[in-house]
């Protein structure tokens, strides 16, 4: 990647799944006009995939975040 080569499936695969990061962050396309997910369930999917953190510690932070979020969000 470094010399402008592009990694097969499963070089890519291997990138993320080493990273922990998303493939779909690199794949685009033309006109790649994909909806941007929610704040909230970006934040929910990283909290569930820490590993340092147990499913019920995950699902608390989550719930403190959202009542967090929701109160100090500007309304339009």
């Amino acid at each position: 990647m470094a010399q402008g080569k592009r990694p097969d499936v499963d070089g890519l695969a291997a990138l993320c799944a080493w990273s922990g990061l998303d493939a779909d962050d690199f794949v685009r396309s033309e006109g790649d006009d994909r909806p941007q997910a929610e704040p909230l369930a970006m934040i929910s999917t990283y909290l569930r995939s820490d590993r340092n953190l147990s499913p019920e510690s995950a699902a608390a932070l989550e719930e403190i975040i959202k009542i967090t979020y929701e109160r100090l969000r500007q309304k339009d």
